[in-house]
């Protein structure tokens, strides 16, 4: 062989074995090296961008996610995507939960779904790219697409899935694209996740082009409400002006904002070069009032309570009903402190959705003469939960606001509904629910940011995130004297009740029947608190 040809070939085994260092930056998606391809022709390297576009019931059409790279002679690249969440629902069905989209890095075809979801994809596609041969007028690539769609869930609860293969020989001019359907949307999806068709589009080119990037400022009416740009979470919407998305690919992108009940409003916003896009987005309905002193009705959340807006502090209120039900641990459960368990009735009362944040409480400081309280080592974040709060700070918020502390009966009861339920979601710890030791970060986190830590009624946070001040004294044995009607608590003390536990509790200290008695002069850094008002429906009018 001449001389000259061995160092070509050199040159190319040395440029295949440094494929995978060369790809290590694009990470939006994975690509991970295959198993050399037997020679398929002609085929020089060449740069491709594979794009999930979404196609959405509303007639609108934009990137769900996407990535580039080079694709060398004799390699193959392959990726794995992501659409929808669904979760169990009645007689092995499903049911949704956001129409969410993701990529990540796999390891192979048997490798685990490496998301981190509330629920299980709904729509899995694995994609293996190779070259095949190129020339001055197309590119051709050999594609195969693999596509899993849930159908079911089994009686163990894992989600179970149609699986199909297609192979597709495409032909790419240059700076063109090529497109593939992966799903022709049923009523079913549409209803579900809001979309009409998804495609896979496939642009090629001889060199990566020049991104271009634009910006994107977001407002709203919702405070700490949620952000999504296409689909992933990038930041929380604030009340001292637009949140600004940065360095945003320039084409059509999808916004969305969600507020802690999951209510949703979209848009697809056009991004130009080196422009700002500025998007307002509504989600609370119309009122003909603006008082701060009354509550706006919302209408009920997905675990069928009334919840309300509260315009003097921003917060979502949600409505928990009057009855009758079991205080504390049964006999053999539980601390002494938790005894005896007893039957308890409340009038009905209305609940912040969430712990106060920062965000509120600047309001009430700048609206009193308040002293501000000393921050924790964290800061004082808008979206974070307020902590190292005094009982009386506390109590004088939520008397600005229009409400009270709640009694100790009136959170228990909040937390566990009628069937003395452990934790607010039911009788066994699952970790992954709420921000604990045991299942969160070890750190502060904003409101809401766990939508599974729910009691029955839509409260979300009753365990976890921070501890919070109820209105009560606090005695060891007080339930063996406790009244049935109403309790508030012993008449005199020296600590008052804490109740759900902070962010560095186990799951011990988180259970709704747990109580702490804690001097009301404490500034404890996870020490937080949420309001209550009397249900006075006049207000609603």
């Amino acid at each position: 062989m001449p001389k000259s040809r061995l160092h070509k070939v050199g040159t190319f085994r040395l440029a295949a074995r440094s494929f995978c260092r060369a790809l290590a930056p694009f990470a939006l998606i994975a690509i991970v090296c295959g198993s050399p391809t037997k020679a398929a022709g002609k085929a020089g390297a060449v740069w491709v961008r594979l794009e999930l576009v979404e196609n959405a019931s509303d007639g609108s059409g934009f990137n769900r996610c996407e990535i580039e790279g080079t694709l060398k002679p004799r390699h193959a690249l392959s990726s794995r995507i992501f659409y929808g969440e669904a979760q169990a629902g009645a007689a092995a069905s499903w049911e949704p939960v956001r129409p969410q989209s993701g990529c990540g890095l796999v390891a192979s075809e048997r490798a685990a779904n490496p998301w981190t979801l509330r629920g299980s994809p709904y729509l899995v596609v694995d994609v293996t790219l190779e070259p095949a041969a190129t020339s001055e007028n197309e590119v051709q690539l050999q594609a195969s697409v693999t596509i899993r769609r849930l159908t079911a869930f089994g009686t163990d609860g894992k989600p179970a899935y149609d699986e199909h293969t297609k192979t597709r020989m495409l032909r790419v001019p240059p700076g063109s694209s090529a497109v593939i359907p992966i799903l022709v949307a049923s009523l079913e999806e549409t209803v579900a996740f809001g979309v009409r068709e998804l495609l896979l589009r496939f642009r090629v080119a001889g060199s990566r082009p020049r991104i271009e990037y634009g910006e994107v400022a977001v407002t709203s009416d919702v405070p700490r409400a949620k952000i999504f740009l296409d689909g992933g979470l990038v930041g929380r919407i604030s009340s001292d002006g637009p949140f600004v998305l940065s360095a945003v690919r320039i084409g059509k992108r999808e916004i969305v904002v969600e507020d802690p009940s999951g209510r949703k409003a979209r848009i697809v916003v056009q991004v130009k070069k080196g422009s700002r896009a500025n998007v307002a987005l509504t989600l609370l309905p119309t009122s003909a009032s603006s008082s701060p002193g009354r509550l706006r009705p919302l209408g009920r959340n997905p675990q069928g309570s009334e919840e309300f807006w509260r315009e003097k502090d921003t917060a979502l209120v949600v409505r928990i009903p009057g009855g009758e039900f079991r205080m504390g641990s049964a006999e053999g459960e539980g601390e002494q402190n938790e005894h005896p368990q007893h039957a308890v009735r409340v009038q009905g009362f209305l609940m912040d959705k969430t712990e106060v944040t920062w965000g509120q409480y600047k309001r009430f400081l700048a609206a009193s003469s308040q002293p501000p309280p000393k921050s924790p080592v964290w800061g004082m974040p808008e979206p974070l939960p307020v902590s190292s709060i005094s009982w009386g700070e506390a109590g004088a918020f939520c008397a600005w606001a229009g409400g009270r502390l709640p009694t100790e009966a009136e959170w228990e009861r909040a937390a566990r509904g009628d069937d003395a339920r452990r934790y607010p979601w039911g009788n066994a710890f699952e970790p992954w629910r709420c921000n604990t030791r045991d299942g969160g970060p070890h750190a502060p986190t904003p409101a809401a940011d766990y939508p599974d830590c729910v009691s029955p009624y839509g409260v979300l946070d009753l365990s976890g995130s921070v501890s919070e001040w109820c209105s009560d004294w606090y005695e060891d044995m007080y339930y063996a004297k406790s009244p049935a009607e109403n309790p508030t608590g012993p008449e005199n003390g020296t600590r008052r009740v804490s109740r759900g536990g902070a962010w560095m509790n186990a799951a011990e200290f988180i259970r709704v029947v747990s109580r702490a008695g804690i001097e009301p002069t404490w500034h404890g850094p996870m020490q937080g608190f949420r309001c209550v008002q009397d249900d006075n429906k006049e207000e609603e009018k």
